[in-house]
């Protein structure tokens, strides 16, 4: 199963990415307000984690999960603002408390992962009831960037995947991406 290797951080940094992929625009177009709490999951660089920051202000929190040490590195080095956490984790356990998220983002992860329902699962875990989980990822397509074909997820099939969520909306972002959003729906125990 294809990971991205850490020793490729300055792809996730370039300026064709930003042209293509606006992380601030991105995540307002979500939801994400100033005051709210946001989960990052598979963090990396901070290329959505220092956007959402920006976003919530001092009055709102951002949790930067991610599982890979030499990451954790990079983005201490980059630098995120006060109101950020980094929180080291392992692939399917996030250690960050129950229903604290108002948006949960898994960007260009669900490929990387072999449990998707499992991590899906773990990101409801730490979203609020009526919260939502924002996925980005790779169009099943060839392309110079981004990982081989094989192992990308076309929408449908992610689609599928996630049958049993209540996907709110869907669609394409850019000529070479996608998002699906879910809203987290608890059991009245669970909230």
């Amino acid at each position: 199963m294809h990971k991205f290797s850490p020793e490729h951080f300055q792809r996730l940094e370039s300026e064709e990415r930003y042209k293509l992929l606006r992380p601030e625009e991105t995540l307002r177009k979500a939801g994400l307000k100033e005051g709210m709490t946001f989960a990052d999951i598979g963090a990396g660089t901070g290329y959505f984690t220092r956007a959402a920051a920006k976003i919530v202000g001092r009055k709102g929190r951002v949790f930067a999960v991610e599982m890979s040490e030499e990451m954790i590195g990079i983005l201490k080095q980059r630098g995120v603002g006060g109101n950020v956490t980094i929180v080291p984790s392992k692939e399917y356990e996030i250690p960050i408390g129950r229903s604290l998220a108002d948006l949960t983002l898994l960007a260009f992860v669900t490929h990387e992962n072999a449990d998707i329902p499992r991590l899906v699962g773990e990101a409801a875990r730490v979203t609020k009831d009526g919260g939502k989980i924002l996925i980005l990822e790779w169009k099943k397509q060839s392309e110079e960037h981004g990982p081989p074909m094989e192992e990308r997820l076309s929408q449908d099939e992610l689609r599928r995947i996630l049958r049993d969520r209540a996907i709110l909306e869907e669609g394409s972002l850019n000529r070479s991406h996608y998002h699906i959003v879910i809203e987290v729906r608890k059991p009245a125990t669970q909230s």
